[in-house]
């Protein structure tokens, strides 16, 4: 190495400035211009001299041509969005002095840099470079409140990576405390900051003499040579210096160097947001999952929901009458309605329900059928509700600084099963539908000496009774696969409680005042119960008094029309009570393997004294209207058998919907024999009663 870069190094120790890191290269001696100046020569590499410009932030001398110190900001600023941020945290086992977990984390930040405000607007002429060999130097700076309220600051070195042309990524290993100081910083307080002391290459322009022995000397000498530096490497505003020749004892040099300026930034809270909240994670047991709070670190982080009750909403029921419960997913933002109850989903394409009988040949049955029931049921919530409840949400507490997203629960808790309570009759099965809607099945069959075509009418009649349903479960619904409590749901199975989507179509209509035009797209009556304008919020309820809008239809809804939306609350007009051949309009029947199915009709005349009423014997003769005017073979009841019956083989969807007959009872008697027809529907009543009125 030659005496003078030794003796600039010396020199730069001994009188160390603050934009100067060190020298990094050989000197390069100037050359003379024209106007008497040092110049750098030609076909040296580019980089900036650091003598100060004009402009604060800006090097070199290049009247068209400078090198600016650029500022840093986070790469959420400029783009919405940062794709390498994550705090990831981990908990090994080991145990921290205070008993709790140990925890590290590695944080991932990604930064750009940009051209300083002030420059950008004020030198639009000049051709702005960024400073070559740009390093970040980037610090994190936490806040400590330690005991008595004094509150130091952790410095935590990052580690960075080029991103880009101007970008780089960079990583903090956090330990101990600090974790849970960083996360409580990221997500509530809001303290951190960045500190850089970004480095960058460039030449430092020297004036070297040689003071003559026996002359006074001014000034330190580093082996016999004296240096004068100029500028501040960009740090500061001033008039570029010219390093004129002219009256100068020495020579002008030029230090290829390191050069360093000075920069903060504010974290804030720029990564408590939707967007960011999943990428806070912890990983501990094997398992990776989002940080729901702070206690997953001051705690040992097992399986945790995210979700808990949220209860600054009020009384729920009270405020949302068909909803029950409502749970904030504190990571996902979610907001999860549980409805009061789960109905039968109706569609533009009608009721969700059907029907599969197949027929079982087996000599141990007694119908030679069993029968299959599908529904697709769905939350059975007031459009108007979940309108009221999306509108209160933003103001809740949980809701600052956040987007919540209103939903209802996506399907089944396998972890807990569901029933039908109210049919023990049928076994019930249960699976998750699409999106929000479950799968129902219920299976009927023969159970001696009850055939399976009896209990389904049974059945299909609960389905349409009207009152209190009486075919009605229970469903545990799924928030996520480890919330500890079972949450639970009623289930209603009954053509007068359902769950609507797409069966109506409502459309605002211009005029003073508004009104809403609703169409009817399914193929069953609807009974419309009220609506509300929807914009911000739910509008005035207007009633609408049960009006049917037959299939197909349309009708105007005054009150209404004036918002973004109108919403209308509506069931299905179902007919009380129901005929049976009218069940097929809500429930497709569908027949498998073959057409017809052994049905009993049976006759009991056990509650009748036959002597007391001078009958002998009762003979019966049955003739099925429906099928069409069949007759069944004939049977004789008696005081000593005084119950029969007799099986026919009847079209399944005949068994089903009605078997309207006509009873010919022939009484004999000791002065002769006389004839009683009794009407009897088979399936309404599968047995035929006969007692002392049946025959007067």
């Amino acid at each position: 190495m030659a005496e003078i870069e030794q003796a600039f190094d010396e020199f730069l120790m001994a009188e160390p400035k603050h934009w100067l890191v060190g020298r990094f290269g050989e000197h390069i001696d100037s050359v003379v211009n024209e106007e008497r100046s040092a110049e750098l020569p030609t076909g040296v590499p580019d980089m900036p001299r650091l003598e100060s410009n004009f402009f604060p932030d800006a090097v070199g001398t290049d009247a068209e041509r400078l090198w600016y110190l650029p500022e840093f900001v986070l790469y959420d600023e400029l783009f919405d969005e940062d794709p390498e941020f994550a705090f990831e945290a981990e908990q090994n086992g080991d145990i921290a002095e205070d008993g709790g977990p140990f925890n590290r984390a590695v944080l991932t930040v990604a930064l750009d840099t940009v051209v300083p405000d002030h420059l950008s607007s004020d030198m639009e002429e000049f051709l702005l470079r960024q400073v070559p060999d740009l390093d970040p130097g980037v610090t994190l700076v936490v806040p400590l409140t330690g005991s008595g309220g004094v509150v130091t600051e952790a410095q935590v070195p990052g580690i960075t990576d080029s991103d880009g042309e101007t970008g780089f990524i960079v990583t903090f290993e956090l330990t101990g405390p600090l974790v849970e100081a960083v996360y409580m910083h990221l997500t509530r307080r809001g303290q951190l900051r960045l500190d850089f002391a970004p480095t960058y290459s460039g030449y430092q322009t020297t004036l070297v003499t040689e003071p003559d022995i026996g002359f006074p000397v001014h000034g330190s000498v580093f082996r016999g040579f004296q240096f004068e530096v100029f500028g501040d490497g960009g740090n500061t505003a001033g008039a570029p210096f010219e390093p004129l020749l002219i009256n100068r004892i020495g020579i002008y040099v030029f230090f290829p160097s390191t050069a360093r300026f000075h920069r903060s930034l504010r974290l804030g809270l720029t990564f408590n947001t939707d967007t960011y909240r999943s990428r806070f994670t912890i990983t501990a047991e094997g398992m990776t999952r989002p940080i729901i709070d702070v206690n997953d670190l001051s705690d040992f982080a097992g399986r945790r929901s995210e979700y808990r009750e949220l209860t600054t909403l009020g009384d729920v029921s009270a405020k949302y009458p068909s909803l029950r419960r409502v749970f904030f997913g504190q990571v996902s933002g979610t907001v999860v309605a549980v409805p009061t109850a789960y109905g039968m989903l109706v569609t533009a394409q009608g009721a969700r329900a059907a029907c599969d009988s197949v027929v079982d040949e087996s000599p141990a049955t007694v119908s030679g059928c069993r029968f299959h029931f599908t529904f697709t049921i769905a939350p059975m919530a007031d459009p108007i509700d979940m309108a009221r409840l999306r509108a209160d949400v933003p103001d809740i507490p949980e809701a600052v600084g956040r987007t919540l997203r209103v939903a209802l629960p996506g399907g089944l808790d396998s972890r807990t099963p569901s029933t039908l309570d109210g049919f023990p009759s049928g076994r019930a099965a249960f699976a998750d539908g699409d999106g929000t809607t479950v799968t129902v099945a219920v299976d009927i069959t023969d159970d001696r000496p009850t055939p399976a075509t009896t209990t389904v009418n049974v059945f299909l009649q609960q389905l349409a009774a009207t009152g209190p349903p009486p075919l009605f479960g229970s469903l545990a619904v799924r928030l996520d696969d480890v919330f500890p409590q079972p949450v639970r749901t009623s289930l209603l199975l009954n053509l007068r409680n359902t769950a609507h989507s797409d069966d109506l179509a409502v459309t605002g209509q211009a005029g003073s005042p508004p009104s809403a035009q609703a169409v009817n797209r399914g193929p069953l009556d609807l009974k419309l119960v009220r609506c509300a304008d929807i914009g911000e919020g739910p509008g005035p309820v207007v009633p609408l008094g049960g009006r049917v809008l037959a299939a197909g239809q349309t009708t105007t809804l005054a009150g209404v029309g004036a918002g973004t939306e109108v919403a209308v609350a509506r069931g299905l007009e179902v007919a009380a009570p129901l005929p049976k051949a009218a069940m097929l309009k809500f429930l497709a029947f569908r027949t498998h393997t073959v057409q017809e199915v052994q049905h009993p009709l049976t006759v009991n005349a056990a509650g009748l004294n036959f002597a007391a009423e001078g009958v002998s014997t009762i003979k019966v003769d049955i003739t099925l209207i429906a099928n069409p005017g069949d007759s069944a073979p004939s049977f004789t009841l008696s005081p000593s058998h005084t119950v029969d019956f007799v099986h026919v083989s009847l079209p399944v969807d005949s068994a089903v919907t009605g078997l309207d007959s006509t009873v010919l009872l022939t009484l004999a008697t000791s002065s002769g024999s006389r004839t009683v027809t009794v009407a009897h529907d088979f399936v309404d009543e599968p047995i035929l009663v006969v007692t002392s009125s049946t025959i007067h």
